[in-house]
């Protein structure tokens, strides 16, 4: 069976609307996660160690609509050393949304051995709720500890 340019031509352009197609909804699907509707959540890269890394203070940028009320949990795991993590969780309730994007300080205490500068890992969980709606929106990412 000898191919012609016209069938090579169509089927690249069959393989094209494909893809065309299919990366959009890809990425569709990683935006949910974060943001639904008019309620988002984004985890700040850097988080400021107090006390001594008894606690660090991670940023989230919370956005949500107006008439609604929100609680913002997070959760952070470092490696000390190759045979050691300490991890803990902070949270801040009952906040009033006010429509547009808010820096909220959540404070996360450290559960074992004290957090130290560098990289850490945090996810956030946003809960969203109004009379007539209820939402909640998971989030991670990597940070970096900072003194402060």
């Amino acid at each position: 069976m000898k191919l012609r340019k016209s069938h090579l031509g169509a089927g690249a352009l069959s393989l094209g609307a494909v893809l065309a197609f299919a990366v959009p909804a890809g990425a569709a699907v990683n935006l949910q996660s974060e943001s639904s509707g008019n309620s988002a959540i984004k985890i700040v890269k850097q988080a400021k160690l107090k006390a001594q890394g008894a606690a660090t203070v991670v940023t989230v940028n919370v956005t949500c609509p107006i008439g609604s009320h929100y609680q913002v949990t997070v959760d952070v795991v470092q490696t000390i050393n190759p045979n050691t993590t300490t991890h803990g969780s902070g949270y801040v309730s009952n906040q009033d949304c006010s429509g547009v994007t808010d820096k909220v300080k959540v404070p996360v205490t450290a559960g074992g051995a004290p957090f130290k500068p560098g990289v850490a890992y945090a996810v956030g969980r946003l809960d969203v709720s109004s009379p007539w709606s209820y939402t909640s929106l998971n989030t991670g990412r990597e940070i970096v500890n900072v003194e402060s």
